[in-house]
């Protein structure tokens, strides 16, 4: 079984100085998954990074929740396009040698 590693949004949020409700609205964008350990709600460590990056976006350009998801939803997109660009060169290395 995983070793699961996590941070408490009450403290992620305190020390980012947010409120949790902008962490409620990515979970229901769907941008963000939470749990629960010992009755309070957490943040895999995984996820942390993408959290991070949701609140510099809000704070620093001022997006609103409903942009943060059409963001997410692009660089999904462009990380699948990414990959798949990979496969079709490792495909077309192999003809090439």
């Amino acid at each position: 079984m995983k070793n699961s590693t996590f941070i408490y949004i009450e403290e992620f949020c305190t020390i980012h100085n947010i409120e949790t409700s902008l962490v409620h609205q990515l979970v229901e964008f769907e941008i963000l998954t939470l749990k629960k350990t010992d009755n309070k709600e957490v943040i895999e460590l995984e996820e942390l990074p993408k959290l991070e990056k949701m609140v510099r976006l809000h704070q620093e350009l001022e997006i609103n929740p409903q942009g943060l998801q059409a963001i997410h939803h692009l660089l999904e997109q462009v990380n699948k396009l990414q990959e798949e660009i990979l496969a079709l060169r490792r495909k077309l290395n192999r003809f090439e040698e």
